[in-house]
């Protein structure tokens, strides 16, 4: 498989033939080796024009040329017509020195559409359900770093929320990935296939003993809402505790269940009758609650993340919950979709939250890092709970089709072999003592299980402007919440990229507190 033709740009640039070749191929490309790829816009050119050649004279002489050779009514919107292409390449190849070709070639590549031209559509057909983000325009990958659109890179500290734990970009993965959509795309959940027979034979002790009966879905929100109707359809009970601080996801039953206000009232789900919360931490108003008739399931996430800024439970708390899901014959949850697959190991071998505190549930959601990166989630179960749902109580079209199977192989035979939660572990160490050794009178303090890190800063004002300033720095922070700056990089980031984000931060204070602490500080009174 050759997706990007990367070995035809790191042959000799100075080969006007081949380099000829490249460049017309790119521009427009053969719609068989490139079926995702369209013709490459005039903007792009221009904008490749623009990162490639630092002088302004000699810039807008080739930028006029190539005008020139697409003809005199072209658009910057335009596309390449493939009559125009060799003309466009003959004055690249005349202008460009070898290097520059090169470099325009492996942008070209990256993408066929400018960055403006990307940020346009993306504002014009996007439904409002989030912020936009669009600082950058990430291309590329390899490991824990990201390059955009222009050529810049940047080490990643988000991980696309703990989905990427295996880095931005899988040859493995996309070797296998290909390999399967050539043979077989996809299957209903409830058909048998090979794919999934090879995970069920692979997966072994990576989860807790009991747990080996899957539903499988797309999503961590699906994940959440099956883990709630399996939990109900066992205890025979609608209620369900869950936490002040809590995250499970945007679909309608894992907002019921999430605990800030404006997710659940713009849909009515303020006040929903079954969804009891609970402090984070108090066992004894979680006893009150499960004392309650038609209460028979807690769900929680052992390390709380989106909402309440990386709030690991007290170990005493967890066992305490164990012990009183079995006291009251109540379902325990734990939602692991993003602590899961080594993201908050303390030693090796802790894979999940869980393991991490001692405990079993008795219902698992996992998701995120499961597929390496691609949309594989499931809920995992014991034998007895896994028999009280029936044939019509649920379905899925997509659920643990075989491509989603292939990924999630391949990602957990991955995270094997590089020893993922031991590798956390020992990372996890540098970055308690790298934060530790910080000091800034921006800088509250932070919170660190495995790699979910919790940076508390004096305001949220300054959180933004921490984040603006690390990109300057080529580090890419985008997660917060309030006053904490979240970061959960890939877990294949090494010692050295980790020690450059510490030593970026502590750079950032240390700017913004010269040049903006004044207007920061008067902002957190």
């Amino acid at each position: 498989m050759n997706r990007t033709g990367a070995s035809v740009l790191d042959a000799d640039p100075s080969d006007p033939t081949r380099s000829a070749n490249v460049l017309a191929g790119l521009l427009v490309p053969n719609p068989k080796r490139f079926p995702e790829r369209g013709p490459a816009t005039v903007a792009r050119l221009v904008e490749i024009a623009e990162i490639v050649i630092s002088e302004t004279p000699r810039r807008e002489r080739i930028v006029r040329s190539m005008r020139k050779a697409l003809g005199e009514r072209v658009d910057l919107h335009d596309r390449i017509r493939a009559e125009h292409a060799a003309r466009v390449t003959d004055v690249l190849l005349r202008e460009l020195n070898p290097t520059e070709g090169q470099r325009f070639a492996q942008l070209l590549l990256d993408s066929e559409l400018s960055t403006d031209e990307v940020v346009s559509l993306h504002r014009r057909h996007k439904i409002p359900v989030s912020e936009l983000e669009d600082d950058l325009l990430p291309v590329r990958g390899k490991g824990a770093r990201i390059w955009d659109a222009q050529g810049r890179t940047y080490l990643d500290l988000d991980s696309n929320y703990s989905a990427t734990n295996l880095g931005n970009a899988n040859p493995e993965l996309g070797q296998g990935l290909f390999n399967q959509a050539c043979q077989l795309v996809s299957q209903k959940e409830d058909r048998i296939q090979v794919a999934r027979a090879r995970f069920l034979k692979e997966i072994g002790d990576l989860l807790p003993p009991s747990l080996c009966c899957f539903y499988w879905q797309n999503s961590g929100g699906e994940a959440v809402d099956k883990a709630l109707k399996i939990g109900k359809a066992y205890t025979g009970k609608t209620g369900v505790v869950a936490f002040e601080g809590g995250f499970h996801g945007r679909t309608h039953g894992a907002v019921a269940v999430t605990h800030n206000p404006a997710y659940r009232q713009p849909f009515g789900l303020s006040s929903e009758p079954w969804v009891h919360f609970a402090p984070y931490g108090d066992l004894n108003a979680v006893d009150a609650l499960l004392s309650r008739a038609g209460v028979g399931s807690v769900i929680l996430e052992l390390v709380q993340g989106e909402e309440a800024g990386v709030r690991p439970a007290d170990p005493v708390f967890a066992q305490g919950l164990r012990e009183m899901c079995d006291h009251h014959q109540a379902v325990l949850i734990v939602d692991e979709v993003q602590t899961g697959f080594g993201r908050v190991a303390r030693t090796a071998g802790d894979w999940f939250a869980s393991q991490r505190y001692g405990i079993e549930p008795d219902i698992m959601t996992i998701g995120k890092s499961f597929g390496g990166g691609y949309p594989v989630t499931a809920v995992v179960t014991n034998p007895e709970i896994s028999e009280r749902m029936k044939p019509g109580y649920d379905g899925s079209t997509f659920g643990g089709n075989p491509m989603a199977m292939t990924a999630a192989l391949i990602a957990t035979r991955q995270m094997r072999r590089l020893n993922l939660t031991e590798r956390v572990a020992e990372i996890s160490r540098r970055v308690v003592r790298g934060l530790s050794a910080i000091e800034s009178p921006l800088f509250l303090g932070f919170r660190v299980a495995g790699m979910m890190i919790g940076i508390d800063l004096i305001s949220p004002a300054c959180v933004r402007e921490i984040q603006d300033r690390l990109k300057t720095h080529g580090v890419h922070s985008s997660l917060s919440t309030g006053a904490t700056m979240r970061w959960m990089p890939p877990l294949v980031i090494t010692d050295e990229e980790m020690d450059y984000a510490l030593g970026a931060f502590w750079k950032s204070l240390g700017h913004v507190q010269g040049d903006y602490s004044e207007k920061i500080l008067d902002a957190a009174h």
